[in-house]
């Protein structure tokens, strides 16, 4: 069998590609193209060195854990160990489950194909075959990792919740909501709902005023508010049917930093709309806040 090494190179990069991508959204972690594409070349020039002799040391079970390795902290750069081991069992198990599809489609496809110090090389590669794998895979994957994420935190978990904007901070207590999938309709950006109370000193005080007289769903008065500062890129308006209303309308803001969990565990995230309930979330006020499950996971 001839093997072609720009197709080989080509191949693996291109499936070394999406495993990273995956890798990258069910992990929540942001990562650039360029850095998935380099994570992606160096998977596939190690596979390269299946075919020149004197390579097979490069195919032990340790030799690959330590490949597994190298990808991950050459493409996401993880900073901390828990991070680190967190991606790797991601992408060890995007890579199982992407590969059982690909493996499968191939077997009933009959397309051919050939094994060579552990590496797959597919004689003609099938486009058709790629873009299915990927999507059967994606959609395992999303749907069991739902699954396991529903079974391993319970609605009553909560966490501390870090809110800036400027020189200003919040620090409350936030309760993880299963039910909680509110995002902004415009920007798509999850939305944590907080009591009013626990983010009045970070709101101008013209904004803030149109709160305490409970008029914030006076848009006209909202928006001569606005004017008076320098909120008008921040503020958003977002739709909901929960929280003992239908249809009902939610002013958010966009925060500069919002801080998820303990020190050892936090995460940090820029790309969140807080959006402000002028009422009390809990009745005992052991919690000020609702998070859905993708900003603890």
């Amino acid at each position: 069998m001839t093997v072609y090494i720009d197709v080989l190179i080509l191949e693996n990069m291109a499936v070394n590609f999406i495993i990273l991508a995956a890798t990258s959204h069910f992990s929540r972690t942001k990562v650039s193209t360029l850095k998935l594409l380099l994570g992606a070349f160096v998977g596939a020039a190690y596979v390269v060195a299946a075919f020149y002799p004197g390579f097979h040391i490069c195919f032990t079970l340790t030799a690959k854990l330590l490949l597994s390795m190298v990808i991950i902290a050459v493409t996401f750069w993880p900073e901390k160990l828990r991070e680190f081991l967190r991606l790797l069992a991601i992408f060890y198990l995007v890579s199982f489950v992407f590969g059982g599809a690909a493996f499968a489609l191939f077997y009933f496809s009959n397309s051919g194909g050939s094994v060579y110090n552990g590496v797959f090389y597919i004689e003609s590669f099938p486009l058709k075959i790629l873009v299915i794998s990927t999507v059967i895979a994606y959609l395992v994957i999303k749907w069991s990792w739902s699954f396991v994420k529903s079974r391993m935190i319970k609605e009553d978990v909560m966490v501390p919740v870090c809110i800036g904007v400027g020189g200003k901070s919040v620090s409350i207590k936030g309760l993880i909501d299963t039910g909680n999938s509110l995002r902004d309709p415009i920007s798509n950006l999850p939305v944590v709902v907080v009591e009013y109370n626990a983010v009045k000193e970070l709101l101008p005080d013209e904004i803030s005023e149109v709160f305490k007289d409970c008029r914030e769903e006076n848009l006209e008065m909202l928006s001569d508010a606005i004017i008076k500062t320098d909120w008008a890129s921040r503020l958003r308006l977002i739709p909901f049917n929960s929280l003992g209303k239908e249809n009902g309308m939610l002013v958010g803001f966009k925060p500069d930093r919002v801080e998820v969990g303990d020190e050892d565990e936090r995460k940090n995230y820029k790309d969140v709309i807080i959006g402000i309930y002028n009422k009390s979330l809990s009745c005992d006020q052991s919690y000020k806040a609702l998070l859905s499950l993708e900003l603890v996971s």
